[in-house]
């Protein structure tokens, strides 16, 4: 299995974009329904709170390998419950050892993904978010995964898998997750 150093700094930039696409595109969709419902906006709005955990910092890196464990099974939609968790990752550019932990529910077919994924996203002042609840989002359709973290409705990170995961399916679902610190 391939190792967090392992990684190039060409792979990190490459991901790096494609984290920071998958967040925008997030934030168009959250904003595309605030619009056409004014009663959400208050609650879409990505402004920071005084007291939010972060977005007044720098921006970090979190990456490491993720396990996505579900039932998989079935040719139709069905609701289905994936817990997902993580070896040893990090939290660049300061090489902090961190360890994930969390479940989404959704509805999903024909899940699989390999074992030990190596996703990653850009978090605005990523240390400040272990030990806290975060709320997940996990979207997986035609080869692609991207796990949205969210501090109540502020989306604070999109994680993307390396180039040539081998993830199969389709999954929607939302839940909860804790990272920690790594032993």
């Amino acid at each position: 299995m391939t190792s967090l150093q392992d990684i190039n700094p060409e792979q990190i930039d490459a991901l790096n974009k494609q984290s920071q696409a998958a967040f925008d595109a997030q934030i168009k969709r959250q904003e595309e329904v605030a619009s056409a419902k004014p009663a959400l906006q208050e609650v879409l709005h990505q402004k920071v709170h005084p007291q939010s955990l972060c977005g007044c910092g720098c921006q970090q890196t979190i990456c490491g390998f993720f396990t996505f464990e579900g039932c998989g099974c079935g040719c139709f939609p069905q609701s289905e419950t994936i817990q997902i968790s993580s070896s040893l990752g990090n939290i660049e550019p300061q090489g902090v050892g961190v360890k994930f932990v969390g479940q989404v529910t959704g509805s999903g077919t024909n899940i699989n993904i390999s074992p030990g994924v190596y996703l990653q996203g850009i978090v605005p002042d990523a240390e400040n978010l272990i030990n806290i609840p975060l709320s997940l989002q996990l979207s997986i359709s035609s080869g692609s995964l991207t796990l949205y973290l969210f501090e109540g409705p502020r989306l604070l990170a999109a994680l993307v898998p390396q180039y040539g995961a081998n993830i199969g399916g389709e999954f929607s679902g939302s839940g909860t997750g804790i990272f920690q610190l790594g032993l």
